[in-house]
Parts: structure tokens; sequence; C-alpha cells
């Protein structure tokens, strides 16, 4: 398991580089402490072992504001900025997503406020993200709540202890106009 600080400068240019080679990194978010691989068949399975995560539950892609269609724009307006995933048809955007993401059909997609992951999803493009923690364990809210066990299964870890919200995002079905997790 490798190490590095937030606050490296070169923190950036290393997790892109191991995400783009199918790497599986555990990153801050805006929220809480998640774990990603970029779209790609050969890495999503990766973290969905690592996660001990059933392949018929999907996760959430983080994407820049700029990848939201216009038809959704307004649905992530409605929310604080990052505190949101909002789910609908995957055919509104223009990604040949993998069926692992996919339930009926729909997926979940979270915009993040936070400066240092929107340069990343710059550099690699949406992110396949979870909290980073295995199946029935408790969502880690800092560096610390992280299992040593998920750790030393990853590539790397992008080490901060300041995540401004500590809570997971809101989750809403904009087909079916319900809130799925407050």
């Amino acid at each position: 398991m490798n190490i590095i600080d937030i606050k490296n400068k070169n923190s950036l240019n290393i997790a892109s580089r191991i995400l783009l080679k199918n790497g599986v990194v555990v990153f801050p978010t805006d929220t809480v402490y998640g774990i990603g691989c970029i779209l790609d068949q050969e890495a999503i399975p990766k973290l969905y072992q690592i996660k001990n995560r059933p392949l018929n539950q999907p996760t959430a892609i983080l994407m820049n504001k700029n990848d939201i269609p216009e038809s959704l724009q307004k649905e992530y307006k409605k929310y604080p900025a990052g505190s949101v995933t909002i789910i609908t048809d995957a055919k509104k955007y223009n990604i040949n997503f993998p069926k692992v993401l996919l339930k009926d059909n729909k997926i979940g997609v979270r915009i993040p406020n936070d400066v240092w992951l929107e340069k990343l999803i710059n550099e690699v493009g949406p992110i396949v993200a979870s909290s980073a923690n295995q199946a029935g364990e408790n969502t880690p809210e800092k560096f610390s709540d992280v299992s040593s066990k998920l750790l030393k299964q990853v590539d790397l870890v992008v080490k901060s202890d300041i995540i401004s919200v500590q809570t997971p995002s809101t989750i809403y079905d904009v087909e079916t106009k319900k809130i799925i997790r407050n």
C-alpha cells in the first residue's frame, strides 16, 4: 500500500497515473472517505472485490458538472453542491456504462464539491466510487476510520483528514421522484 498526503504537489499526478492503469485508489471526498477506479471493465471488478460488494449492487459515478446533461442540471441545483447522487436513466448520458453499474438501466451520478477531486476527474474522466469501507462496515468519515484490511488491498491511498461534510450524499431518483437515502 502506497500512501501519499493530499498536500503533496504530486498527489494528483500519482493518483491519476494509477487510476489510468486500472488501479484502485482510496481518497478523501467532500462527503466521506471514498474508494474508486475509472470506468473500465478491468478496474471495476477489482473495486467490487476489495469492497466485498455484491455485483448486483450498483455504485455511484463521480463526474464534473460539465459532463452532466443539460436536462439534469436543474435537478442538481436543487441541492447544495456535492450533497446529492442523482439516479436516472443511463441513456441520458453519452457514456456506455458497464452493466454492473446499472440497476433497471439507471445510473447514480454525483458531482463532488472538492477542488482536488474535480481536478482528478478532469484528468481521468468519470470515477466509479463508493465509500471506503467493506460491505457491512461503518462509513469512514476520516482517514483513521478506513480499515487497515481495505487499505492493504488498494494501489494508492491519498491521505487527508479534512472532509467538510462527513455524511454520505442524499440519493434521489429523478424518474420516481423519490429520495432513496437522506
